[in-house]
């Protein structure tokens, strides 16, 4: 089935691992970084080159340059992603960061037991 990778800040450790070994065919693998400035997009270009070998999709959200959040709502997930709610997805990041995402992706329709997390202390 699809998949998609939710990582914010240092939760793109285990979820690169993921993203390299996750088994799916070519386009049923998505992997969304939220960073906080493009400097943290620390992996970028392995997350690319994975994402190149395998035809997954990468997409990032970064603060803008005067600090402000990029927007992961319901209606941005859902206008990214079409068929989300038929996605498995696994999120890792900071509590808070986690939590947020997770209503996002109950708003977009992911259903509870399709969302498997987690958030760890910063």
């Amino acid at each position: 089935g699809k998949v998609l990778l939710v990582a914010g800040g240092v939760g793109i450790t285990p979820m690169r691992a993921l993203f390299e070994t996750l088994p799916g065919a070519a386009g049923d693998i998505t992997l969304l970084y939220r960073a906080n400035s493009t400097q943290d997009l620390a992996l970028w270009g392995e997350l690319a080159k994975i994402a190149d070998e395998r035809g997954a999709r990468l997409m990032y959200a970064v603060n803008s340059p005067d600090g402000e959040r990029p927007d992961i709502s319901a209606e941005s997930l859902r206008r990214k992603i079409a068929d989300i709610d038929r996605h498995d997805v696994f999120l890792c990041g900071p509590p808070g960061f986690a939590r947020s995402v997770y209503e996002a992706l109950r708003g977009a329709g992911v259903p509870a037991r399709r969302i498997h997390h987690e958030s760890f202390e910063m």
